[in-house]
This record gives structure tokens, C-alpha cells and sequence, in this order.
């Protein structure tokens, strides 16, 4: 990461630029760039020989200034490769906000001085001079065939108080697995870093950034900011903190496209979707990408049943790659859904929220814990995936429950609605390869079977609405994981074993009646 090594630069084009200033005048035009915005220092580089109808150029160059070709640089709309000479121009749409650079896989991502965010793009500016923005690199030791991505889904943090809670639950305990782990790690945030209060928006970038692992960011309903009745929110705010929304970066053996899909149609009504600008972007951008490479999209709302305008051209662009994943947030939910489209298996990772049900407790509506996903990549492949849940051990993945047990307090008390002899178990992050199998000492009873009927977590509601007194409509979240077993000496020990699609194996034991784990760590 080029840290120092900007600082270094910066002061000898300070005084460079001084340089020039006092001596412009016995200066032949030809011998710098007069008219040129240069907001990236440089040392004495050589001049490049812009066509009249581009407006954005610079280069792209590793620590010894020497050039790094076939670097994608893009405004948002336009993109271009760097040529041998780590050259790149292109003329800017009005609409762009940003240059910026797609990350190549064989050199580190570069972050900001203060905080441990990517940074891989500079603002625009709107003057019709042409600028010059030139991106620094630095050449990995050896290549990234082996690394891991923290997805990080909705902090969406409303006041200080709740910015500690994420610093002092969420982020102090990625630390501590960074610190556990002996390959390079990556966040990916998941969108509604906050919860309508952009003022909030630095301090979540100094908090997020404040660990061993870069992070880059993705938008959320919840980020895009101001409009009206008859206007349209928008991102402005969170650009100037956390810069572009739609771009992309490469890992090793991967891709990785972030994109924003949060629709506003006014202040307060929004939709999913991806404007055909978005996607004439991406299509650009994955035509730079082999189709051999493991595709990682990361976005807010999950696509997941639904009915955009742009679907099926989505799913169009991407047709060629054969090993697919999407990332979203959002919903305050755990979920994996698998798409069948073009004769290939497309997973999406719904996550739950960091925040769990908004700082209330420590789960979210379905019962899981706050917490959040882990991938661990190897070549072109997700090797294994799981769930973290915040302060807890990684091996906790599921909690048990009897099927006529009560919860809940002075407003109101929930139920499965089974009997005493119906054993749930909440498995959050089941998908159709996970296997879950009861044990009555140490002999198998039988498989448990995903219940589609249960689709409530009563022991969440039990607490949210039972003893917290939330709101019904925010607080009732859908449950995709519960699985049952009908035993027929519930009095025996019991163990439940879940086994994942990798062959990890969780038990419990434990049968929880209580509703402490909800209230506090």
C-alpha cells in the first residue's frame, strides 16, 4: 500500500510547483502543461500527447514510475485500458463524479493515509480545461491465490451510541479473526453503512477503516440522502466520503464488481434495479475480465425474486462465467439462494445485518446473530463459506428451541405453534447441501426437515415485540432456516448435528429457553 511513498511525492511536487510559479515566465509553454488540472503529484513525467476531443488523461505507474499496462481506468461510463507507456485518456461524461482505476490482481490495494479504506479513485472536476489524474501502484511479492473476504452487511448506525456498538462488537472482533488469520484478508461493506444520518459518514469510514484489512464500500438505501416529494434522493454525500458506486477491483483468480441498486423514485419510495447506463458499464468492464475467473457481484438489495426492468440483461452479460456469486445486505435476514439461470447455478448471499435488528438486541428478526460472512478463496473457487457471529465462536451455527415453548414478556408472547415433542432447529446459514441430523445418545434419530410453514422466529419475536414492545411490521422478519424433527422421548439427550456443503460439521445441545442471548453478550 503506497502510503509514504505519496507523502514523499507530494512534498517534491509542492516544491516543484513552486518551482514552476516563480520561473512560469521565462517558461515556453512546451516545457509543462499550462492549462492542465494536475491532481495527483508527479515527478518530471513525460508529456502526453492528448487528442483534442479527450478531456481526462494520466498515467498508471507502479513505485519506480515505471508503466503498468492494460490497467482499466473508467469514469463511471467511459472505460479504457493504459497503454505500454502506462498511458490512459478518455473525454468524460458530464455525468461522472470520479476516475478511478480497476485494481489489478498482481498489486496491492492502495488506501488512505488515515484509515485503512480502498482508494483507488480521485474526484473529477467540472472544469473544461483537461486534468491530468495519475495512479501510483505497488507490485505484490507473490500473487493472491489464497485469501479471504469479510462481507460485512448493515451497520446502519444512527447516533454515536450505536457507532460505538459496531466499534466496540463488530469491528473488535474482525480484529480478532484478522488477527487469527495468515492470509490476506478483504472487506466488502454491504450498503447502509447509516441509517439516514450522512453526518455519520466519516466517522463510519475512520471506524471501518480501523482494521488490518482494506475495505471498499457498497451504497444503501439507507446512505443516499435529501429529495422530495417530486425529487429523487442521492448519493452525493456518501460519494464525497466513500467515493464512486459502481466499480470493480481483482484478487488473485477473481473479479469483484460492486454496483449500486438502490432505485429512488422520490424521498422516501425506492425500488431495486440497475439502470441500462449501469449495465452498459459492466458489460464494458467484464469484457476486460477471462470468463475462467471467479465473478463476485456485490450489491445492496438481493435480486432474489424479483422482477426489474434490466433482469434478464444482467444475466445476459454475466452468461459466459461459469462460476458466479452475488453478495447483498439489506434485508436484516440470513439467506442463500441459488439461481438457476443459463444452464449454470448463480449463489446469492443474502446477509444479515451487523446491526441485527437496528442495535436492539444482539440477532437479527430470524434469530441469527449479529455477525457476518466469511469467504475463503482459493484460485477460482469459494473453498468454504460461513457465518461469524459477532463475539461468539464460528463453530455457533444454529440454536434449538422445543416446539410449544412460549416467549416473551409484558406485551405479548410467541410460539412455533408445534408440540413439546417438535424440535426446532434455527440454522442460519442452511442452504439445500447442508445436512441436519438429531442424536439421542449418540444415536442418530433421523434427518431434520426444513419446515417452509415456519417462516417466524418466534423466540426473536418474543423479544423484539414481546419484551421491547417494536414495531410488528419492522420487527416480524422473514425465516428461511428453520428445520424440525418430531421426537418421541424428548427427555433423552439430544445433540443436533448440521453439516455444512463442505463437510464442516456443528452440533448443540443446548436447548435454549432463555431469551439472554438476544438481550446482551
Amino acid at each position: 500500500m503506497i502510503k509514504v511513498n505519496f507523502l514523499i511525492t507530494q512534498l517534491l511536487f509542492i516544491a516543484l510547483f513552486i518551482g514552476l510559479l516563480c520561473s512560469s515566465c521565462s517558461k515556453n509553454d512546451d516545457d509543462f502543461i499550462d492549462n492542465t488540472v494536475i491532481t495527483e503529484p508527479i515527478k518530471q513525467l513525460p508529456k502526453i500527447n492528448v487528442l483534442p476531443e479527450n478531456d481526462v488523461y494520466g498515467y498508471v505507474l507502479d513505485e519506480e514510475l515505471k508503466p503498468i499496462e492494460g490497467v482499466v481506468v473508467s469514469d463511471g461510463f467511459n472505460l479504457v485500458t493504459t497503454n505500454a507507456k502506462g498511458e490512459y485518456q478518455f473525454k468524460k461524461s458530464n455525468k461522472a463524479r470520479f476516475v478511478y482505476y480497476s485494481t489489478p490482481s498482481d498489486y496491492t490495494v492502495n488506501t488512505s493515509d488515515d484509515r485503512n479504506m480502498a482508494l483507488f479513485y480521485q474526484p473529477l472536476n467540472n472544469s473544461t480545461i483537461p486534468q491530468q489524474h495519475n495512479f501510483f501502484l505497488s507490485k505484490l511479492k507473490n500473487k493472491e491465490e489464497q485469501f479471504l473476504v469479510y462481507a460485512i452487511g448493515d451497520p446502519q448506525v444512527a447516533n454515536d451510541a450505536e457507532v460505538v456498538r459496531f466499534k466496540e462488537e463488530t469491528i473488535e472482533d474482525i480484529k480478532q479473526e484478522l488477527a487469527k488469520s495468515k492470509l490476506p484478508v478483504y472487506g466488502i461493506s454491504l450498503g447502509d453503512v447509516v441509517a439516514d444520518k450522512p453526518n455519520l459518514f466519516n466517522t463510519m469510514k475512520t471506524v471501518l477503516g480501523s482494521t488490518a484489512m482494506p475495505v471498499f464500500t457498497t451504497i444503501g438505501n439507507h446512505d443516499k440522502t435529501g429529495g422530495s416529494p417530486a425529487v429523487p434522493r442521492n448519493s452525493l454525500s456518501f460519494e464525497s466520503s466513500f467515493g464512486p458506486l459502481d466499480f470493480s477491483f481483482n484478487r488473485g483468480n477473481v473479479h469483484f464488481v460492486v454496483l449500486d441498486n438502490v432505485v429512488f423514485k422520490n424521498d422516501t419510495d425506492y425500488s431495486l434495479g440497475f439502470s441500462n447506463e449501469q449495465l452498459d458499464w459492466l458489460e464494458k468492464d467484464l469484457s476486460f475480465v477471462s470468463k475462467d475467473k471467479l465473478l463476485i457481484i456485490s450489491y445492496h438489495m438481493p435480486i432474489r425474486n424479483s422482477s426489474f426492468a434490466t433482469r434478464s440483461r444482467l444475466f445476459d452479460i454475466i452468461k459466459d462465467f461459469k462460476n458466479i456469486h452475488f453478495f447483498a445486505g439489506h434485508t436484516h435476514y440470513n439467506e442463500n439462494y441459488i439461481h438457476k439461470v443459463n444452464g449454470i447455478e448463480i449463489y446469492e448471499h443474502v446477509h444479515a445485518a451487523t446491526c441485527g435488528a437496528w442495535w436492539k438486541s444482539t440477532i437479527n428478526g430470524d434469530g441469527t446473530p449479529n455477525g457476518y460472512g466469511v469467504y475463503e478463496i482459493d484460485g477460482t473457487s469459494i473453498k468454504n463459506w460461513y457465518y461469524k457471529p459477532t463475539k461468539l465462536a464460528k463453530e455457533y451455527q444454529l440454536r434449538l428451541h422445543w416446539g410449544d415453548a412460549n416467549f416473551g414478556g409484558q406485551y405479548g408472547v410467541y410460539t412455533y405453534g408445534k408440540t413439546s415433542r417438535t424440535l426446532i432447529a434455527n440454522v442460519w446459514n442452511a442452504d439445500p447441501s447442508w445436512k441436519v441430523e438429531v442424536f439421542m445418545n449418540d444415536k442418530k434419530l433421523g434427518d431434520m426437515v426444513l419446515n417452509s410453514s415456519l417462516n417466524t422466529d418466534a423466540w426473536s419475536l418474543g423479544y423484539h415485540l414481546g419484551v421491547l414492545n417494536r414495531n410488528a411490521a419492522n420487527y416480524t422478519t422473514t425465516t428461511k432456516h428453520l428445520y424440525t424433527f418430531e421426537v418421541t422421548s424428548p427427555d433423552n439427550t439430544l445433540k443436533v448435528v448440521a453439516t455444512d456443503r463442505f463437510g464442516k460439521i456443528y452440533t448443540q445441545d443446548l436447548i435454549t429457553t432463555s431469551l439472554n442471548e438476544a438481550i446482551g453478550y
